[in-house]
């Protein structure tokens, strides 16, 4: 698989420690972060236990992220201000490269379907011919810690799933 980054990888992590299970009931889970940066996104993946590590440019942030499942992912912030500090939406997103045995035709129908099924993110053909799926945020009035855990760990989720059935 690979992710919007071609950089290597070199991913930061918390101490083995601090590795626990999500706890959805967590008092924090109801915060509500005031806008998208890297501090607010970087609390989060730590609490799903996400390896990452800094991308992008200070007016384009962006983060590259291991999720606990194995499955990698680029996450880029957007309608930023004050360079960076204050960003008002985040994609997060992951592509393979299109599988030699899978004919264009029939990758573009097993991305229908899977779009069909699963309304949560959405998968494509990028323009390089790459099978990516996507999912895309916005905190224009804020947003809560704890829903931005789910939306990542559910979509670490449809990564492995888009994987295994997209591209067979």
């Amino acid at each position: 698989m690979r992710v919007l980054f071609a950089a290597p990888l070199l991913l930061l992590a918390a101490p083995a420690a601090a590795q626990v299970p999500f706890n959805p009931a967590s008092p924090e889970n109801r915060q509500v972060m005031p806008t998208f940066n890297y501090e607010t996104v970087e609390t989060v993946l730590r609490q799903i236990n996400a390896r990452f590590e800094r991308r992008g440019t200070a007016d384009r942030p962006a983060l590259q992220v291991q999720f606990a499942n194995g499955r990698r992912a680029g996450i880029v912030f957007g309608s930023c201000e004050r360079q960076g500090a204050a960003c008002k939406a985040l994609a997060v997103q992951a592509a393979w490269p299109r599988p030699a045995n899978v004919p264009p035709e029939r990758l573009a129908a097993n991305i229908q379907r899977f779009n069909q099924r699963f309304a949560f993110s959405a998968g494509y053909v990028a323009t390089d011919g790459q099978a990516a799926l996507r999912r895309y945020l916005t905190a224009d009035f804020g947003f809560l810690r704890g829903d931005l855990a789910v939306n990542l760990l559910v979509f670490a989720n449809m990564a492995q799933r888009f994987q295994a059935e997209v591209l067979r």
